[in-house]
């Protein structure tokens, strides 16, 4: 009996796999809400805004504090400062060194790390909740009082040289660093990347002036997330950061640059290069745009997954590159839509045609209904799992705050996400992608691509330098 179930079931699989059509994704479900946990906001004497998200899920605790300036609010002759500012943090304290920070951290089970965005900087740390005090007074010290041994300077600056160099080993790196410095133009967002100079640039005494105006109580945010209850968060953000203080914070960077009027490609030479790395976009809309979540679901149909248009035909059909992929990304004061890929060199021009025609269809025609359903769902499920996560959670809210978009951005996200039509996402494309005048930057072997390039632009190719000028 047991034999012949076995058989009919796999009689049953067999038939079901013949009359399935594999050519085609499976249906796309219904969408599942979100529902986020309430938030608790209060602000401290001194100006520090405290966010507060109890997550009894596990026994954790996560701490961020985000003081407003970052890479943007500092020279852009001054490139990597931000960065090294952050990695300095945690490298000692007038009480402790580096290596007693890490113990420390580990001693309390979990982890601390800082971050320089174009924006912000950000101190990250988290804790199993019965450590939690330890967690908050070693935050508070690193914020609060770093003391930037001139050693570690030094090495910082070392390593810093040695990644720069490594980094430009990689022609992504080299048409990153030159894209954004075209499409920001001139903005203090165009700067992503030291130069040797501005390495060279750094000292101590450059990198305590900058804690010191820039880390001030007024204008940062607090965020608590996981297992710990109100009261508790409350005496905590005041016993180790209501003495803190500061002068103004520092001021926002300045709106981008307005649109570019034509499409202008650089190039980058790699002689001998097998292959050609390409960035294209350009600025796009802000997400506290109305029509921001109709370019999202539309992104997700051009190139934001992995069964999207561009994967599919410059990926799968055509051939031409193993990955591909467009995104939309994002700074306070401005937003821009970026396609990435690298391709072979016979291939250049080929691909990059592809890649604008893709871009002129989702402008002249509505994408279809299943493609909409398909990205809808991608999105509202990613959505879901990251919000499943105290990191995830803890990221959203410090997004939301830090771009300082609506309160309930988040709340509403699945809703506004499946409000998205065929037609609002082209009228989006229309909108907000615009081939004709998009910033392109090719890193590759010059002589065997620049003619391929030059049928892009009405202009001559522009050629550029590994820091992107």
């Amino acid at each position: 009996m047991n034999i012949l179930l076995l058989a009919l079931c796999f009689a049953t699989v067999a038939t079901a796999a013949r009359t399935a059509d594999m050519s085609k994704p499976p249906a796309v479900g219904p969408i599942r809400s979100v529902q986020l946990p309430p938030r608790v906001e209060w602000k401290l004497a001194n100006g520090l805004s405290v966010v507060l998200v109890s997550d009894r899920r596990a026994p954790l605790v996560a701490a961020s504090l985000a003081v407003q300036g970052g890479e943007s609010a500092l020279h852009p002759e001054d490139a990597g400062l931000a960065a090294a500012l952050a990695e300095l943090l945690t490298d000692g304290t007038a009480s402790k060194s580096s290596k007693q920070i890490a113990d420390e951290a580990e001693l309390f089970g979990g982890s601390l790390s800082a971050e320089a965005t174009p924006d912000s900087f950000v101190v990250r740390s988290s804790a199993l909740s019965d450590k939690a005090g330890a967690m908050f007074s070693l935050l508070s010290e690193v914020v609060r009082a770093p003391s930037f041994p001139a050693d570690e300077v030094a090495l910082r600056k070392a390593n810093m040289k040695e990644e720069l160099a490594a980094s430009r080993a990689e022609s992504d790196f080299l048409a990153s660093v030159a894209f954004y410095k075209k499409v920001f133009a001139g903005h203090p967002y165009a700067v992503t990347a030291p130069t040797d100079e501005s390495i060279e640039r750094i000292t101590r005494d450059r990198v305590a002036a900058a804690h010191k105006r820039i880390f001030t109580p007024r204008g940062s945010l607090l965020l608590l997330v996981g297992d710990i209850g109100l009261g508790q968060a409350k005496a905590a953000a005041e016993e180790h950061f209501g003495s803190w203080k500061g002068g103004s914070p520092a001021a926002d960077a300045p709106p981008v640059p307005a649109h570019k009027t034509e499409r202008t490609v650089y190039l980058l030479d790699r002689p001998k290069s097998s292959q050609v790395s390409y960035f294209l976009g350009n600025l796009a809309a802000r997400e506290d745009n109305p029509a921001y979540f109709d370019l999202l679901v539309l992104n997700g149909v051009l190139g934001g997954s992995f069964s999207s248009r561009l994967v599919r035909d410059i990926r799968e059909t055509k051939g031409y590159t193993y990955t591909i992929g467009s995104r939309l990304e994002h700074r306070r004061t401005g937003s821009l839509c970026r396609i990435r890929t690298p391709v072979r060199t016979e291939a250049a021009g080929d691909a990059l045609s592809a890649i604008l025609g893709h871009l002129k269809d989702v402008r002249d025609s509505d994408p279809t209904a299943e493609e909409i359903s398909q990205a809808k769902a991608y999105l509202a499920g990613s959505f879901a799992r990251r919000m499943e996560t105290q990191e995830g959670l803890a990221e959203a809210i410090l997004h939301q705050k830090l771009l300082r978009l609506p309160a309930d951005f988040y709340d509403t996200y699945v809703d506004r996400v499946s409000a998205v039509t065929p037609a609002s996402a082209r009228k989006a494309a229309q909108t907000f992608l615009r081939p004709d005048e998009m910033t392109v930057v090719a890193v590759g072997d010059a002589a065997k691509i620049r003619d391929a390039l030059a049928k892009f632009t009405k202009k001559p190719v522009v050629s550029v330098n590994v820091d992107g000028d």
